[in-house]
Formats: C-alpha cells, sequence, structure tokens
C-alpha cells in the first residue's frame, strides 16, 4: 500500500499521517506548512521557549520521516499573511486550496494506491484521479456544506447579534464540494451526523464509512482525584453562534444554579457587546492544548451545544480526561457518548433540553462522579492508534474491492 495523503493547511492530518506510517501504508504527506522531527529545524524547535511552541502545535510533524514529508511553504505563508491583512478567509483559503491542488505532480498520484484528500481542498485531485485511474479517498471533516448553509441562515434570524460569527458560502464554493462528492470513490465522515447530512444531499449510501477521532491520551488524561466543589461545567471553541455559545448562555441564566457552579467558557473571539456575561461565567480566552488539558482535568463536565460539526475534537479530548460531556446530536456526540452513562445527547437548539441537563447534573454530584469513571474506563476508544487502525482496514478493504 502506498497511500499519497495531502491536506494544505494540518488540523487532525498529521496524526493520519503517522498513523499511515506506523501500518507501513504512508506513500508521501503533502501539505503546506510543517516540519518533522528529524528535520533540523524541528530539533531545534524542542529548544525553543515555551512560549513558541503553541504556534507551532499543528505544524510539527511526529513518526513521519522527512523523505516522506513534501510541503508548500509559500502557499501557507501568503495565505496567512492575507489573513492577517483582513481578507476575506473564504475568498483565501479557496485561491490556496487551488494551488496546493494544481502543485501536487501526476507523478505522485500515479504512484499512489489510494490518494487521500479534505474537503474544500479536494475538488480538482479528485478530478485528476478520476481521469489516471487512481482511488480518491475524501476526508469529509464537517457536515454537507449545503446542510450548514440551511443552519447558518437559521442561525442569522435567530440571534441577529451574533450574525457576523456565522459564515457564508458562495454557491462557487458549494459546487467545488459537490465536484467533490461525486468524485470520491469513498467517503470517510467523523460521525453519524455528517453521514446523515450526505445521505439527505443525494450522496450515495455506499461510498460514506463513519470513523470517529482519537485524540493524544498522554496529553488529556485524567486528574489524579476528582475536583473540588463548585461544580465547573467547561466549554472549549471558538466564542460563535455555530457552536452554540448563545443556546448555552441562555440554559445557563435559565437554570440559574447560583454559587453551586460555575460556567468556564475558553476559546477565541468575544460576546457580542449587546450581550452581558451572566453570573457564573467566566471567560478564559484562547488556550494551548496544554492549557486547556489542564482547564480539563480542573472542570467536572464538558458542554457542547453545537448546531453543526464533523465530530468537535474537544468532546473526544474530554472524555479522554474523564469529562462527562454534554453534546448534541450535531456535534457528533452520538458517536461518543452513552447517554446517562459517559454523558447526554440533547437536540441541537434546545434552551431547555440544556438548561435542565445543567440543573440536573449540578444537583447530583454523585452521578457525575460515576460518570467520570465510566470515562476513564473507556478512554482507550479515544486514542489515535485506534483511528489510524480503523483507517488502515479500511484501506485495505477498499484496494481489494477495487480489484
Amino acid at each position: 500500500m502506498n497511500a499519497l495523503l495531502t491536506h494544505p493547511g494540518t488540523q487532525y492530518a498529521p496524526h493520519l499521517a503517522s498513523e499511515l506510517e506506523l501500518h507501513g501504508a504512508l506513500g508521501r504527506f503533502v501539505t503546506g506548512l510543517a516540519v518533522t522531527e528529524d528535520r533540523l529545524f524541528g530539533l531545534l524547535e524542542h529548544l525553543a521557549p515555551p512560549s513558541w511552541r503553541p504556534y507551532w502545535d499543528n505544524r510539527r510533524i511526529a513518526g513521519v520521516p522527512s523523505a516522506r514529508l513534501h510541503t508548500f511553504p509559500t502557499l501557507e505563508l501568503r495565505a496567512l499573511w492575507q489573513l492577517r491583512r483582513r481578507k476575506s478567509p473564504e475568498a483565501v483559503f479557496y485561491r490556496r486550496n487551488a494551488a496546493f491542488q494544481r502543485m501536487i505532480p501526476d507523478r505522485w498520484i500515479e504512484e499512489a494506491t489510494h490518494v487521500i484528500g479534505f474537503d474544500t481542498s479536494s475538488w480538482l485531485l479528485a478530478d485528476r484521479c478520476r481521469a489516471i485511474g487512481r482511488m480518491f479517498v475524501l476526508d469529509q471533516s464537517i457536515g454537507h456544506p449545503r446542510v450548514g448553509e440551511c443552519v447558518y441562515s437559521e442561525l442569522r434570524n435567530r440571534f441577529p447579534e451574533w450574525s457576523d460569527t456565522i459564515p457564508r458560502k458562495s454557491e462557487l464554493h458549494l459546487a467545488c464540494e459537490d465536484r467533490e462528492h461525486a468524485a470520491a470513490h469513498v467517503i470517510v465522515a467523523p460521525s453519524e451526523f455528517v453521514r446523515k447530512t450526505l445521505l439527505d444531499q443525494g450522496v450515495a449510501e455506499e461510498k460514506i464509512r463513519v470513523i470517529p477521532f482519537g485524540t493524544d491520551l498522554r496529553m488529556f488524561r485524567p486528574a489524579k482525584s476528582p475536583p473540588r466543589p463548585p461544580m465547573v461545567f467547561l466549554y472549549a471553541g471558538a466564542l460563535t453562534a455555530r457552536k452554540g455559545v448563545p443556546i448555552l448562555l441562555a440554559a445557563w441564566k435559565r437554570a440559574s444554579l447560583g454559587p453551586r457552579a460555575e460556567l468556564w467558557l475558553s476559546g477565541s473571539g468575544h460576546l457580542p457587546p449587546s450581550i452581558t456575561k451572566p453570573k457564573g461565567v467566566r471567560l478564559l480566552g484562547k488556550l494551548s492544548r496544554c492549557e486547556l488539558a489542564d482547564a480539563m482535568r480542573r472542570a467536572h463536565v464538558f458542554v457542547f451545544p453545537s448546531l453543526f460539526e464533523g465530530l468537535a475534537q474537544v468532546q473526544v479530548e474530554a472524555l479522554a480526561t474523564g469529562l462527562p460531556v454534554i453534546g448534541t446530536i450535531s456535534s457528533g456526540a452520538e458517536d461518543l457518548v452513552h447517554p446517562g452513562e459517559t454523558g447526554f445527547v440533547l437536540t441541537a437548539g434546545s434552551i431547555d433540553e440544556l438548561a435542565n441537563c445543567l440543573l440536573q447534573l449540578a444537583a447530583n454530584g454523585d452521578m457525575v462522579h460515576t460518570m467520570r469513571e465510566k470515562c476513564i474506563a473507556s478512554r482507550w476508544l479515544r486514542s489515535w492508534s485506534r483511528y489510524g487502525e480503523q483507517w488502515f482496514d479500511l484501506l485495505s478493504r477498499v484496494c481489494v474491492e477495487a480489484h
């Protein structure tokens, strides 16, 4: 097996690259700006001050030899410069992704047994694979974009004060993702929610496989003992309407838990000027991965009421840390949470359901403790190695099916 893995940014692609390398299945990993640990800069980076390291959190490629890593750093640096100049993110990433696909040589595609690309950055690559008879596997990281646009439209009407946090895609960019779905031989979705959105938009059921994300179990590990009162509900993610922050704030007000509980909000962004921070809410700002892992060890429950995701990886991280998760169907929580045992799966957008859930857990510390123990007992399910095994099994099967 000789897989060509392509991703113009990083996200979780480095973890897939290292897992494929462990299974002897990685031919090349092509990305924008990254460095392996066996290159000089990768070695020097370990000597850098800790304050520098968050800038490279998603750029260090562990477990992949430099001979298998191919980068186009000028594309990424140009995109980052344009974003700093406040250019439209949608336009910036579209141009970067198109250029990235064109820079991949035909020879690399021809030498591969499988080509793996990611949503929003594979419409040209998928066509090229079809043209020369190579199997193209699309990694669909989030729900179908046309379903997303319907959700975003409803959010703009429901929460107009949050409208500048709600994305909007042009028809051109939606059509590019339609091309990816049509040309892909296999589509890997991270959750049942994503699978359903693809089916709703007419994607063939036989194309779709579900493989949930993993996480770093060494970083996201439980505290040695449960945290003390007051009960802390932790949210981690951008402070946007899509992530359900206005739902969470409204539910928190309705639950009116008083001094027995706190709500910690971590992530980039800020509350709209018209929104007053409710009592008991702490804004932690954007945290590094290490800082987030530490915050999770000091919390009791993780809450993530997102209205549109793929599978929010912070939920995986929370469960691995021993935190029961309050998620939604749209956050991908159905694939992770056993309701009543390791958390709850709510209807996205329901303030009443979320408020009642907050009240129930805040009043029942014994239930939270029991859930914590069950999360810890099942944390082995959250590893990147399990994720890699499922990918390797999939690629092995589809290779046999193709022949």
